[in-house]
């Protein structure tokens, strides 16, 4: 089966044009990596190398995936044996894509920085630049444009975004290098590539990264257009019948983020900034057909669509708000997971790293949420895990992943909300209900007491790790 992996340590060619080999740079990363279904566990120590690319304002562009969740990074110039320590200035793990810093600006006296363009089409020939495999000196491998469409990124499967394919050969090793044109200039990072296939590997767009950069010039990182509100196609003809749509326009709304208040369900997009949407949901652009949100993707988080709608069968004009909307179930990137141990009983956020884990998905589980759907007061669910410290306090109790939805009948609005009622009520009794109709009934008091035995016996350190929150 074919699947994208991350690239993270090309075939050496040689090449004729003069290379920006000041300006390509060997990244080294150690990082600490989180057991979702153990939280509690220490984590686990790994050590990466990826490549990096040094653009304007002694920055150094790579992808986030190479530097995610590091402990130690250190840089290198290619020839140089001294190595400088770096760290994360910004990072976008929607998009794959980070900044680094170093604090010694010695590091860039004979470096030259690499311009971006977005300036490519389909059969552009291009050059990945890159340190594979531990190598010292810097190896390039040349290929073309093979294709410019949405896709989703290996580092964030959740989401699709603008990919440009290549067929220059990248291996692990090369990830966050530049992909050049023939002047030098940055159309891409090297991100991910297709296993068990020869030469096909994608790269983060430059137009991608523009967005970015300009995303971070207020100094924080705000994200990329991202919503909950689902749409389908319109290729039926007796939806477009019923619909009341006389051509091949338009993209139906059939679920609607709480965040979205411009728009309803049953509405039809027609268009996106005076562009017309296709009933596959493609739009024309500068790369060819594409899908509709490109038009958001190159926006900033705040600014303004237009959007025509046919509502009730009558066209009306919608000024939509581009926005990142977190979804109930997040996948959490560069974090130790937070949970507590009550009882024996462990709870913890639900995120996809721990569906994962289970093997799951978060959208296997999105029809039993469906009902619970995000509002200004529940933001974040809360799971009973289904390892459980055994005691005489839980006896008779087990968990098959429920998902928390009470604590004494009060309405659970996030985790630390959770912990909260657990720590101060004065109830005799807790009671925990859940989304499954399961519920767990503990003695107060006993309950708390209990910790201390259960430290003992399963060789705990602490009952929690959570991140205070006053409500």
């Amino acid at each position: 089966m074919k699947k994208l992996t991350l690239i993270l340590i090309l075939s050496i060619l040689s090449f004729a044009a003069p290379l920006p080999k000041d300006s390509v740079v060997k990244i080294f990363t150690t990082v600490s990596s989180s057991n979702y279904k153990e939280p509690w566990e220490n984590p686990t120590i790994f050590n990466y190398i990826g490549s990096g690319v040094i653009i304007k304002d002694n920055q150094i562009l790579t992808a986030a995936h190479v530097v995610n969740n590091g402990k130690f990074i250190e840089v290198q110039k290619e020839n140089d044996s001294k190595k400088y320590e770096a760290s994360i200035k910004y990072i976008s793990n929607q998009v794959d894509l980070a900044i680094l810093e170093i604090k010694d600006k010695n590091f860039f006296i004979d470096t030259t920085p690499l311009e971006l363009t977005e300036d490519v089409k389909v059969k552009d020939s291009v050059t990945a630049l890159g340190y594979p495999l531990g190598g010292n000196n810097l190896s390039t491998t040349n290929g073309i444009i093979s294709r410019i469409e949405y896709s989703s990124y290996v580092w964030n499967p959740f989401a699709s975004y603008l990919a440009i394919q290549i067929d220059a050969a990248i291996n692990q090793g090369n990830s966050g290098g530049a992909v050049v044109d023939k002047d030098n200039k940055i159309v891409g990072i090297a991100m991910m590539k297709l296993t068990n296939t020869d030469n096909i590997s994608y790269i983060v767009p430059s137009i991608v990264i523009n967005t970015f950069l300009s995303d971070i010039k207020d100094g924080k990182v705000d994200g990329f257009s991202s919503t909950r509100t689902t749409v389908s196609s319109i290729e039926n003809d007796s939806m477009k019948e019923y619909l009341g749509l006389k051509d091949n326009l338009g993209v139906l709304v059939v679920k609607v983020d709480v965040d979205d208040i411009e728009l309803k369900e049953n509405d039809v997009i027609i268009s996106i900034n005076d562009k017309k949407i296709f009933d596959d949901g493609k739009i024309d652009s500068k790369y060819g057909k594409v899908s509709f949100s490109f038009e958001m993707d190159n926006k900033q988080i705040g600014d303004i669509v237009k959007l025509e709608i046919i509502r009730n069968k009558n066209k009306i004009n919608v000024d939509y708000k581009v926005k990142y909307s977190k979804p109930l179930i997040a996948y959490e990137y560069g974090k130790e997971p937070k949970y507590i141990v009550f009882a024996g009983l462990i709870f913890s956020p639900i995120t996809s790293n721990y569906l994962m884990k289970l093997g799951a998905k978060a959208s296997s589980i999105d029809d039993v949420l469906y009902r619970h759907e995000k509002t200004n007061e529940i933001t974040q669910k809360v799971v009973w895990l289904q390892t459980i410290f055994s005691h005489k306090v839980n006896r008779g109790y087990f968990s098959n992943a429920y998902i928390v939805s009470k604590v004494n009948g009060i309405d659970i609005k996030d985790f630390n909300h959770f912990v909260n009622l657990l720590d101060n009520t004065k109830d005799e009794y807790i009671t925990i209900d859940f989304i499954e109709s399961a519920k767990v009934i503990l003695k107060t008091k006993e309950a708390r007491e209990s910790f201390t035995e259960i430290k003992d016996t399963y060789g705990l350190k602490s009952d929690r790790r959570v991140e205070w929150k006053i409500y």
